[in-house]
This record gives structure tokens, C-alpha cells and sequence, in this order.
């Protein structure tokens, strides 16, 4: 959610002002003075996140659905499911933008575009929202002169002196449980059943207590045949041929796991189970020999 809030902003200030695209906007913490040589750009820094006084929603919602097959008899339904969503928490998520150029003028010239436009939208339009932000209506955004926390204390904890900058507020939702590929929530099995006499597979589907990808750290290509280990139990997997990998019947509670795989670091990996489906994507970086 922070890196797509971040991408929003981006795309309306390089659309808005005179910078011509988005790598014209830096995301580290704002430093000194740019090399004379260096053309116009904006400083967009997160520096503090909190729970919204703004927008509270909390709670739980029940979704309940009736299957569409009926009994031989025509009678009720054959079986009713239900799914449980929580409703999303929501946090403030505070931003300073500075302006760089090779003058003093350019860089307020560029900051008061920078004003206007987000003055123009008052709030984050769905519309102008990256993909995973939409579903939730209009995100709220104030402008101001002041940060949430005191400025002295901003700036003297970014060991900068403090200089022109425009405050933003951005209320954004973070729901509890990601949406994740059905494969992942759900482990779909192709068993051959001795029993079943026309020779046919059975289709089971199972619910996984942990799942996750490993990837090549530099091309991102998933890696199959990785050798999973959860620390201290028996449950041991290889990755498939897309890299995924699946753990069945964990307990709650926080796991280790290992993964090895010739000619790639050994890696560990923290994985908390807290009664969800839990996915993690994991990197592998090679060996310098064979990188």
C-alpha cells in the first residue's frame, strides 16, 4: 500500500508540474543541495505512519451464500457457506516534499506547482489510484505547512536545516488479510483413486497452513527444485516447476525456515502462521562462482 501511495503521488506531481516524468521525483531522505548540473526535481519522503483519526472502520463482515445445487427431493439447499471479511484498518501516512533545482527561484517556482496541484485534488481520486488502492472510494489528502510531528524535530532528525517543504497526510487502508492467488489459499491436489473404477483423477482441495515463491534475486525467475525446511519440525518440501512450494497442518506460532538449493546462498526466513493462509516470496542469491 505505501509503495502504490507513493507511485500515486508521483504520477499527479510529474503530471502537474513542469517536471516531463516521475524519475524526476526521488523517494530517499531529502539531502543537500543537487550538483549544479542537475536539472529541476521534487523530494517525495515518507517519514511517519500512525492510526487515522480521520477514517475509523472496524469490525467484521459476514458474507453468506447458498450453493445452487438442491437435494433429489427439491427440498433446501445441499449446504451454505460463509465468508468472513474484516473490514480494513486505516492509517495516516505523513510525506515531505522539497524541491531541488539549480537555483533558489527554480526550486520555489517548482514547489508552488507542487501546491497547486495537490490543492487541485483535495483528495486522491480512485480513478488516479494505483490498482491495489481502488474498492475504497477516495483516499483523503491534506496539504499544510506543518508536519504531524513538531518541525523542529523532523528536520533535526533528518540532520538537514530546515528549508521550504509542503506537508502531506494521505489516509490509506491496510486490510488484514491480503488478497492472494487462489493457489495459494487453497492447494488443489490431482489424486488417481484406486476405488474410482473409469480410471479418472479426483480433484481435492486443501487448506494450507503456509505457502510461498522463491525467486532468483537478480532475474526474479522463479527456482524449482529448493530444498524448504521448517527448523525444528519434520515438514520438508521441494519447489515446483513455478517455484511455489505448500505447508499443511502448523500450528500458530512463529517458523524458521531454510532454503537450499546448489549453487545459491543458504537463505532463513522468519514466517508467522496466525490461523491464515500465510504467502511468502522469497529470494535466492547465487553463489559468486556462478552468478
Amino acid at each position: 500500500m505505501l509503495v502504490s501511495v507513493l507511485q500515486t503521488l508521483a504520477e499527479i506531481l510529474a503530471g502537474g508540474t513542469s517536471l516531463t516524468s516521475t524519475e524526476q521525483i526521488d523517494f530517499s531522505r531529502p539531502g543537500s543541495r543537487r550538483d549544479e548540473g542537475t536539472g529541476p526535481s521534487l523530494n517525495l519522503y515518507f517519514y511517519d505512519i500512525r492510526e487515522s483519526k480521520q477514517v475509523q472502520h472496524s469490525g467484521r463482515q459476514v458474507e453468506r451464500k447458498l450453493s445452487e445445487g438442491r437435494s433429489s427431493t427439491g427440498g433446501a439447499p445441499r449446504s451454505q457457506t460463509a465468508k468472513v471479511n474484516w473490514s480494513p484498518d486505516w492509517f495516516d501516512v505523513s510525506l515531505l516534499i522539497t524541491a531541488w533545482d539549480r537555483t533558489a527561484l527554480g526550486e520555489y517556482h517548482l514547489l508552488t506547482e507542487a501546491i497547486s496541484v495537490l490543492l487541485r485534488h483535495r483528495s486522491l481520486q480512485e480513478s488516479f489510484l494505483a490498482p491495489d488502492l481502488r474498492g475504497y472510494g477516495n483516499l483523503s489528502l491534506s496539504v499544510s505547512t506543518a508536519p504531524a510531528v513538531e518541525i523542529g524535530t523532523l528536520w533535526s532528525a533528518l540532520s538537514l536545516p530546515l528549508r521550504p517543504a509542503v506537508y502531506l497526510t494521505v489516509a490509506i487502508p491496510f486490510e488484514p488479510q491480503s488478497a492472494v492467488a487462489p493457489r495459494v489459499w487453497e492447494r488443489i491436489i490431482n489424486l488417481h483413486s484406486d476405488w474410482n473404477r473409469s480410471g479418472q483423477s479426483q480433484l481435492l482441495t486443501r487448506r494450507v497452513a503456509m505457502a510461498g515463491i522463491v525467486k532468483h534475486a537478480v532475474t526474479a525467475q522463479p527456482l524449482p527444485d529448493t530444498a524448504v525446511t521448517v527448523v525444528d519440525t519434520d515438514k520438508r518440501t521441494v519447489s515446483d516447476r513455478d517455484g511455489l512450494f505448500f505447508f499443511e497442518d502448523l500450528r500458530d506460532g512463529n517458523y524458521v525456515l531454510n532454503l537450499q538449493r546448489p549453487g545459491y546462498s543458504l537463505q532463513s526466513c522468519n514466517v508467522l502462521v496466525d490461523g491464515s493462509s500465510v504467502f511468502k516470496e522469497i529470494v535466492l542469491v547465487p553463489n559468486p562462482s556462478t552468478s
